[in-house]
């Protein structure tokens, strides 16, 4: 059933492989560089998750006020809409820039000191 003979091949293939020198050459700081762009990757990823948890949050908060506003205050659709569409500029405007500054607090600013102080080191 089972043949040892048909891993021999195998065996002397890898033995060859381990004894040999390899024909490439990595450089000195190989791994110091692998590791520094491991590290680079897994902290954007980071910074990038914690930006959405912090923008899912920002949109939760900003969806239970608009519900407590149509539960307690009794504001229509159409008054939600009238004032959007009048001040669709300045909405937009300010939508903008608060998520420009929440990215650049929590995933820019973040990455650059990383990066400084990896570079400094």
């Amino acid at each position: 059933m089972y043949n040892e003979n048909r891993n021999f091949d195998t065996d002397k293939l890898l033995k060859e492989a381990f004894t040999s020198e390899p024909e490439f050459k990595l450089s000195e700081n190989f791994t110091d560089d692998l590791v520094k762009k491991v590290e680079q990757h897994f902290a954007w990823q980071q910074y990038l998750r914690e930006f959405a948890i912090y923008l899912a949050v920002i949109l939760g908060i900003m969806l239970v006020t608009a519900v407590l506003a149509f539960v307690w205050f009794d504001v229509t659709v159409s008054g939600w809409m009238a004032f959007f569409t009048q001040n669709a500029s300045l909405v937009v405007g300010i939508n903008l820039l608060g998520v420009f500054v929440l990215f650049a607090d929590r995933v820019l600013l973040r990455y650059f000191m990383y990066r400084a102080a990896s570079n400094a080191a």
